[in-house]
């Protein structure tokens, strides 16, 4: 395969270490706040990194690339989400959204590994032991050094320029998108107007009508996203490894999601800067749903930012923002995915199933999907809908639906990823799920928990019978356990509340 697994890249990284300026090795040690030195050392070098070009940092490896044996005066809990991104805050300027991944070596060893991003239109500066602010970068050695000379500064000024490039193009993209899909609603609405006034006077006995969702078009615009994510695992190489061979799976074992805002007549909303408001609905996902990576992330660097597209679906065209595409990914740690946000305010993002990686990785002889993965994928989709809604005043209800596609004799398992504990034995008898959900406006940003019950329950219900009712499962309290679990492995969850959702009015 192009892509490699978390452990593929480390064997490399760690194979040549004194070749790489984008890796950095720190021995097992404390990067807590009692320790200023450490936490600058740290800070330090993810600045260097991410001056260069984004990179890796892995802790439990010597400098000579050697990996150390588990250590039990710092327990990987030391090194989780929050607790880099605690210190990061404290210590760079602008501030760096890391990924914190946790991969299980060859020698049974688990190391945290920090992949950091590119730096964005200004360079990343960090405060040493002094709290004075310094700009590094790396250099041969490898080593993270304070800039010292014009050709340093020329190199990260130029990068940084041509991000600033990209961001003009963007917002340049936006405008043009902004206006056609003005242009576009005015004559629809224009035409609409027209025709309803014409109906109204030939029927003005007839009754009311609720206004009804055009589910039509958010499937095909669903289904053109299906297809293209298809083609792109399509696109790969394939060997004859495990990995490669359930990555090949995925084009028939995947869910399709999403969502989309409606107006009190159920129309679609027009999106106004999709690009603005996709960047800051990514930013406060990383604070209720960062699992490392969430649900239509927006990422700095120019090769993967999102891009303004066009597409022509059952003969109409479509304006919109998507996201990385699948091979644009480096390492694969066991779920890819791709996403839309169409300028009609359809949000829909196509994923692969986490538990098939851990299938073939822990030799599970069966297929399954767990309990603990639908929370995850379903609470990714609600968190994003309901932190756009808080942002859109005029969207005066939602339209949810989850697509789930190779379902056919997968059991429920309890748990994270393994699939050894199970909350039933019953298999699926239906390859397919289709699930939706149309919720107003209020139900999702006061009762979202309630929200997320309804849109859950239908892929449980599956699995329910004698052994496993999925009414009396899904519980506040069960679902706070999860949480606590997760948190416990570095994730960053929040169920969301009116107190928690930004005021529309200041936004």
């Amino acid at each position: 395969m192009s892509v490699l697994t978390d452990v593929e890249q480390m064997e490399a990284d760690l194979r040549h270490r004194s070749e790489r300026l984008d890796v950095e090795f720190k021995a097992w040690m404390d990067i807590s706040k009692a320790n200023k030195d450490g936490q600058a050392k740290i800070a330090r070098h993810i600045a260097a990194i991410a001056n260069t070009g984004g990179g890796r940092l892995y802790f439990g490896v010597d400098d000579d690339g050697n990996a150390q044996p588990r250590s039990d005066a710092f327990p990987l809990e030391h090194y989780k989400s929050d607790a880099i991104h605690n210190l990061l805050k404290t210590r760079l300027e602008p501030a760096v959204q890391c990924e914190v991944r946790f991969t299980e070596f060859t020698n049974g060893v688990t190391y945290p590994v920090v992949y950091i991003p590119p730096h964005g239109t200004t360079p990343i500066g960090a405060k040493d032991e002094n709290s004075f602010m310094h700009v590094y970068v790396r250099s041969v050695g490898p080593e993270s050094v304070k800039i010292s000379s014009f050709q340093q500064w020329d190199t990260i000024f130029k990068r940084c320029m041509r991000l600033r490039d990209v961001e003009a193009v963007q917002t340049r993209e936006e405008d043009e998108l902004t206006r056609t899909q003005a242009m576009t609603k005015a004559i629809t609405e224009s035409v609409t107007t027209s025709v309803l006034k014409v109906l109204a006077e030939s029927m003005s006995n007839a009754r009311d009508t609720e206004p009804s969702v055009d589910w039509a078009t958010i499937d095909a615009l669903a289904e053109d996203v299906r297809q293209e994510f298809v083609a792109q695992i399509n696109e790969f190489d394939f060997g004859t490894s495990d990995t490669d061979r359930q990555v090949q799976s995925i084009a028939g074992k995947h869910v399709v999601s999403g969502y989309a805002l409606l107006d009190a007549r159920a129309n679609f909303l027009t999106l106004e800067r999709p690009h603005k408001l996709l960047r800051e609905v990514s930013d406060e996902m990383d604070k209720v749903a960062s699992f490392g990576w969430h649900d239509f992330i927006v990422l700095t660097n120019s090769d993967v930012a999102p891009r303004t597209r066009l597409w022509s679906i059952n003969g109409e065209d479509y304006g919109g923002v998507e996201g990385m595409r699948v091979g644009e990914k480096t390492v694969y740690f066991g779920e890819y995915d791709y996403w839309r946000a169409y300028g009609n305010s359809v949000f829909i993002t196509a994923k692969s199933y986490r538990e098939d990686y851990h299938r073939i990785r822990f030799g599970i002889d069966h297929p399954f999907l767990t309990s603990v993965n639908l929370f995850i994928r379903v609470h990714n989709l609600l968190a994003h809908a309901a932190l756009t809604v808080a942002r859109v005043p005029s969207a005066e209800s939602v339209a949810l639906f989850t697509d789930h596609r190779g379902l056919k004799d997968r059991i429920l398992a309890r748990g994270m990823d393994y699939g050894l504990r199970v909350h039933t034995h019953l298999k699926s008898l239906d390859d397919k799920s289709l699930s939706r959900l149309t919720v107003n406006r209020a139900d999702l940003l006061v009762d979202y928990f309630g929200t997320l019950r309804r849109l859950c329950l239908p892929i449980l219900e599956i699995w329910g019978g004698s052994n496993f009712d999925p009414e009396e499962w899904l519980t506040r309290e069960n679902v706070d356990q999860i949480i606590a679990g997760l948190r416990k492995e570095g994730s960053i969850v929040q169920l969301l509340d009116r107190h928690s959702l930004p005021d529309p009015e200041v936004v």
